[in-house]
């Protein structure tokens, strides 16, 4: 089924109480939510931003499914439960029986829907590749090697040129900081099953310690967002959350390699 954009719709916005379904992969893990409120004709996907990347292409599929019932003038209520009835569990995923619940307003589904879970951090620590020795030797001695000249990032000059031309500034990564860059897709850190552009920037916690899992969160974020927006890896650098993501994988690594962790 192809969500069409112009296809009848239910609202998407509701300030009233929500009921709600449960939709999980085969492996029974949360992708997102079906909701749905017959006063303000209103339903809609709410995804799960701690999940991974299916959850945005199915959340079309359930979108679709959602039209297709508006088409037919069935209530947003109505639609919820005729999805129920046609679920598959075979299916890449489905509604989990018994699953409808009502939550006070749709702003506390998505509030619900950033819960981060324990597979969530399974999930992404199984995209860490322990076999590959090297890649992590290089993380650390990389990490290792990076001194505060690297962290302190410097822009080359911007705006307009002697010859009047104008020219956009860009962060100048030294050659310590790229080489600790470019560990840290080798050992499996940046992976899709992490929807960082859904997520809040990450940041250095309390006490500069992170999770392994919260680590491939923020190197994801990190990387990617370099894309997007320079002077992402520099203000990872400058704020010491780049040392706290290597030292966080780095700890995790060596501590399943010695057999003291069960970590995917």
């Amino acid at each position: 089924m192809t969500y069409e954009p112009d296809a009848p719709r239910y609202r998407a916005e509701t300030d009233r109480p929500v009921h709600h379904l449960t939709v999980a992969n085969s492996r029974g893990e949360a992708m997102g939510y079906l909701w749905a409120n017959d006063e303000d004709d209103a339903a809609g996907w709410c995804l799960r931003p701690a999940g991974d990347r299916a959850g945005i292409d199915e959340g079309l599929e359930w979108s679709a499914r959602l039209s297709t019932a508006k088409a037919r003038g069935l209530a947003p209520t109505a639609a919820l439960a005729e999805l129920v009835r046609g679920s598959d569990p075979r299916c890449v995923s489905h509604v989990v029986p018994g699953s409808l619940a009502a939550a006070p307003s749709l702003a506390a589904l998505t509030e619900l829907a950033r819960v981060v879970t324990e597979a969530d951090d399974r999930r992404l620590l199984a995209q860490l590749d322990r076999g590959n020795a090297d890649a992590w030797r290089e993380l650390r001695e990389a990490q290792a090697a990076l001194t505060d000249e690297d962290r302190d990032v410097r822009w080359s000059g911007g705006g307009q040129q002697p010859d009047g031309t104008w020219r956009m500034s860009y962060p100048r990564h030294g050659e310590r900081l790229e080489r600790l860059v470019r560990a840290l897709p080798a050992v499996g850190a940046v992976t899709p099953a992490y929807l960082w552009q859904d997520n809040p920037p990450p940041a250095v916690p309390a006490g500069g310690r992170l999770g392994p899992a919260d680590a491939v969160r923020a190197a994801t974020a990190v990387v990617r967002g370099e894309r997007f927006s320079d002077g992402t890896i520099a203000q990872a650098a400058g704020s010491g959350l780049l040392d706290a993501v290597a030292e966080s994988l780095c700890a995790w690594y060596e501590a399943v390699a010695d057999g003291s962790r069960d970590d995917p």
